[in-house]
């Protein structure tokens, strides 16, 4: 009884001792990830990658906390490292497309290929990205819906930045009769364009035969304009555009077809 009153009494400071520590531990991981948060803000680092990273460190923190905790207990950790490993090689395999999400979001913030608020085109999804996470991408389409990619996605897809060039090229095809001059139309479409107060200067608007189809000549009118204005020039120009050829009483083809009969003997 003695000896059972002893290790009770020797076990129950140790429990002690190990929750303060364990408490102290989470306040001091807490304080840690508030400025380490501050200083990833201030620092040079996107704000869409500064939530991904501060995952990471607290998630390294609080196992290195736990492992700590287990010591002090007089747990041997050789065993519990063994079972980690065997632990994380059978959920590697049952969830590799989430580790592989991970594995593809750590790629993702180091070689950075957006920020936050860049207008991209990520496969078949367009949108502003708003954060980056452990194991998605967070994208805001123009109609304001939110879209949730994978990382191991985003990793494996072409990705179209739209904002890191300040400048965007613009090509409006513009589809006129045969029986109109296209010289004459590609003076009028090329003034219309130059005088348009946000297209550039330089390099200056160009207007160029396109190409012929089956009821039309095709005229290409390209211009360049600063990319937060390109929809803003887009919608002007069309409309613009249109008007001038209505104005001028330029012919806007449809599609025709001619259909022609052939006589036979005795029919």
């Amino acid at each position: 009884m003695e000896k059972f009153t002893n290790f009770l009494v020797q076990t129950g400071f140790n429990w002690i001792a190990v929750l303060a520590m364990a408490v102290f531990g989470y306040l001091i991981v807490g304080n840690l990830m508030r400025q380490l948060k501050v200083a990833l803000l201030a620092s040079n680092m996107d704000n869409s990658l500064v939530n991904f990273v501060l995952t990471i460190v607290r998630f390294v923190l609080l196992l290195a906390l736990l492992l700590l905790c287990l010591a002090n207990l007089g747990i041997p950790l050789t065993g519990i490292v063994s079972a980690i490993s065997a632990a994380t090689l059978a959920i590697g395999l049952a969830l590799k497309d989430i580790l592989s999400s991970v594995a593809n979001g750590i790629v993702l913030v180091i070689n950075c290929p957006f920020k936050e608020g860049d207008y991209v085109e990520i496969g078949s999804v367009a949108g502003s990205i708003k954060e980056v996470k452990l194991m998605h991408t967070v994208l805001t389409t123009p109609d304001n819906k939110q879209v949730m990619l994978p990382n191991s996605q985003v990793f494996a897809t072409p990705i179209t930045n739209y904002s890191v060039n300040d400048n965007r090229r613009m090509d409006i095809s513009v589809a006129i009769d045969y029986s109109e001059n296209p010289e004459k139309v590609k003076k009028m479409l090329l003034d219309v364009a130059t005088k348009h107060p946000l297209v550039l200067d330089e390099p200056a608007p160009a207007c160029h035969f396109n190409y012929s189809n089956d009821s039309a000549i095709t005229l290409n009118v390209r211009v360049w304009c600063k990319r937060t204005d390109y929809w803003t020039v887009n919608w002007d120009l069309n409309e613009q555009l249109t008007k001038k050829l209505i104005d001028k009483g330029i012919q806007i083809p449809f599609p025709q077809v001619t259909v022609s009969y052939r006589k036979e003997a005795g029919k």
